[in-house]
């Protein structure tokens, strides 16, 4: 079946053609046509990866007023990123129709620039929730002549605590316009989203209900012994330096240690964490999204909304808390009905965990057998810093300095010696490069950290 036969016209084909789009996916077969068809609320159950914004935005194209310089559709979304992915697709789709104009507004970014662009013809905003209300008190934009309201990776934006905002907004829009939620998972609150919200009549479609996984996705385990996991990691993607792929740890010091353990490695990699600044996050996913990095590592939280073509692999460095945390960190590979790999680490006790994910989530892991070259043994090297006493280290303090800020582990920091203007310490010459990328130019109490491996001179001759 064509988009055609589902009763899009020709023009947004044209447009879904240019962008190499021919077949429609399951839940675009369901969707699209009830949407087009119907005024009932729609509750969509997909996977993450399985085409859902073009399954709510084509129907919606072909539906809105371009003569009508109003807000018609109005699409929640959990994170900026998503929220400009989300505006693209309006904005591709829409290329041979009369003038439609998207716009995504979004927490981060400057509210009055915002504020501006809304005062121009919009006919679809794109919004996260927060930035939304801060919006309407302002009186910024006007819903009145709303026709579509959507909610995005719904499950998402309830793990991010915006139940509240998303209540707020959906009380304050007008009774008769057309509720749509999409979610990959349908946990209590989702449920009670659309107990409170949804019309008694809506229409639910599940795609794959008893596989909410995509199953091109493979699913392995490897199984690391204590004081291993990294290596087992480094072994892991030194098979795999052509691919990308996403790192997810818990916590953002977890995601940050990480990526500084693997600087110097022959796999580029950069975290994407909450301490980052707009600009800085910005500047990782570019890299990312035109390969000069090949692995991101990121945290549950700072990975929402990101939606990065052709992934290889997803890692679970650290083994997700929830099974939805699961469906949500694999699905970013294996999109567009192309096959990727799903790895967790872990150590023999957590193999009850890759069980319960099985049974939760119906799918099946199988063991992946990484073999460990042998550790060459060299001779440890003195590095020498132009940092001590009078910067304010102790022997403990710079040691927790190095690994914090260098993601050494603090057993291979030995002799370290702390003086007034100097320290040293001896380590592993394979932890060298990584210490040098780390820590070279580091600015501490306005002086820039120096890095020499030259005994003699290390005081006056430190670069």
């Amino acid at each position: 079946m064509t988009f055609s036969d589902l009763g899009i016209n020709d023009n947004i084909v044209q447009a879904l053609q240019e962008n190499k789009i021919s077949e429609p996916t399951d839940i675009q077969l369901q969707a699209i046509p009830h949407i087009l068809q119907h005024n009932t609320d729609l509750v969509a159950v997909a996977q993450t990866g399985t085409g859902k914004t073009a399954a709510f935005c084509l129907p919606i194209l072909q539906t809105i007023d371009s003569k009508l310089p109003k807000i018609q559709a109005l699409v929640l979304v959990p994170t900026r990123e998503l929220g400009q992915q989300v505006a693209r697709e309006f904005f591709l789709f829409s290329k041979h129709l009369s003038r439609v104009f998207a716009e995504a507004v979004y927490g981060g970014a400057p509210i009055d620039d915002q504020i501006q662009k809304l005062k121009r013809a919009t006919h679809v905003v794109v919004a996260t929730p927060g930035r939304l209300i801060d919006l309407l008190e302002r009186n910024a934009l006007n819903l009145q002549d709303l026709k579509y309201l959507v909610l995005d990776e719904a499950d998402e934006m309830m793990n991010m605590g915006f139940k509240s905002e998303i209540d707020k907004i959906l009380t304050s829009c007008k009774k008769d316009i057309t509720k749509m939620l999409f979610t990959a998972t349908m946990p209590g609150d989702v449920k009670q989203i659309i107990h409170d919200n949804l019309r008694p009549d809506f229409v639910e479609i599940r795609i794959n209900a008893e596989e909410f996984v995509n199953q091109k996705i493979e699913h392995q385990y490897v199984i690391y012994k204590q004081g291993e996991k990294l290596d087992y990691l480094k072994a892991f993607l030194s098979e795999r330096q052509d691919q990308r792929g996403i790192a997810f740890c818990r916590t953002k010091v977890a995601a940050k240690r990480l990526a500084k353990q693997l600087a110097g490695f022959e796999v580029t990699a950069d975290a994407l964490h909450g301490n980052l600044n707009q600009e800085m996050r910005d500047k990782v996913m570019r890299g990312f999204k035109k390969g000069r990095i090949n692995l991101l590592v990121a945290t549950d939280i700072a990975a929402r909304g990101i939606d990065v073509k052709d992934l290889d692999y997803i890692i679970h460095y650290h083994m997700p808390e929830k099974s939805e945390h699961y469906t949500h960190r694999s699905g970013r590979t294996a999109r567009a009905g192309k096959t990727g790999t799903s790895i967790c680490l872990i150590k023999n006790e957590e193999l009850e965990d890759i069980k319960s994910l099985e049974s939760d989530l119906n799918i099946g892991f199988s063991e992946l057998n990484i073999k460990l070259k042998p550790e060459q043994k060299s001779t440890p090297v003195t590095m020498y810093m132009n940092i001590g006493f009078a910067q304010g280290f102790n022997k403990g303090n710079f040691r927790d300095f190095l690994v914090e800020e260098a993601g050494l582990n603090m057993d291979d920091i030995q002799n370290t010696v702390v003086e007034d203007n100097r320290s040293y310490f001896d380590i592993p010459q394979k932890h060298e490069q990584q210490i040098v990328i780390n820590l070279k130019g580091f600015k501490l109490a306005h002086r820039n950290l120096k890095i020499t491996l030259d005994g003699e001179n290390s005081k006056r001759n430190i670069y």
